[in-house]
């Protein structure tokens, strides 16, 4: 069973959070959260990532093996893909993709608390499907998954710009997230 890294955190932090306003007079502040030309910085290390991701997945190897993985194990074994080497990489990629975002959030906000996106992930996974990642493993690409990400901010404001309140936002989430990985089903049966 894996650790409780939320728990961690918020024990080795006593639950409680702290300032980063001293950070703004750094220069990785101006670097992760400052502006260019009037352009937030997060957008361009969200395009840099993008298209990272995008060679990683479509030009590599490594990415390769994750499609091949992701449609079928088994077969990917056969096919002499060390299964589990590719799959720690990708957990640290994502896991090195969360501590940047992690910091960016907390930098943004200047201050740092040990629940920080927490109440990301039901986007995040409405998001990517969305985009056209099957639940299943095997399909999907950044492009869509950018799609996806545009698509889920329009709502979020929509919703707001209605006057719902923030559990709307998570109702429609799951509901997304239902239709994605229902179609997707549908789609895995026919092609089965």
């Amino acid at each position: 069973m894996a650790p409780n890294f939320f728990g961690v955190g918020r024990f080795w932090c006593s639950g409680k959070g702290g300032t980063l306003i001293e950070a703004r007079d750094t220069v990785a502040y101006t670097l992760l959260v400052g502006k260019v030309g009037g352009v937030p910085m997060q957008m361009i290390l969200l395009i840099l990532v993008a298209i990272c991701t995008w060679i990683l997945l479509n030009r590599h190897k490594l990415g390769a093996y994750v499609y091949v993985i992701g449609d079928n194990r088994q077969s990917a074994e056969l096919m002499g893909i060390n299964t589990k080497l590719t799959r720690m990489m990708v957990f640290a990629l994502v896991g090195m993709a969360a501590a940047l975002a992690g910091i960016l959030a907390s930098l943004h906000v200047s201050f740092f608390w040990p629940s920080l996106g927490e109440g990301y992930l039901l986007r995040t996974l409405a998001a990517v499907f969305l985009g056209g990642t099957s639940v299943f493993g095997g399909v999907g690409t950044i492009f869509g998954t950018f799609i996806g990400c545009f698509i889920i901010g329009a709502i979020e404001a929509a919703i707001v710009a209605i006057g719902l309140t923030g559990f709307w936002t998570q109702l429609i989430y799951g509901l997304i997230i239902i239709l994605s990985v229902s179609m997707h089903t549908i789609v895995h049966k026919k092609l089965a």
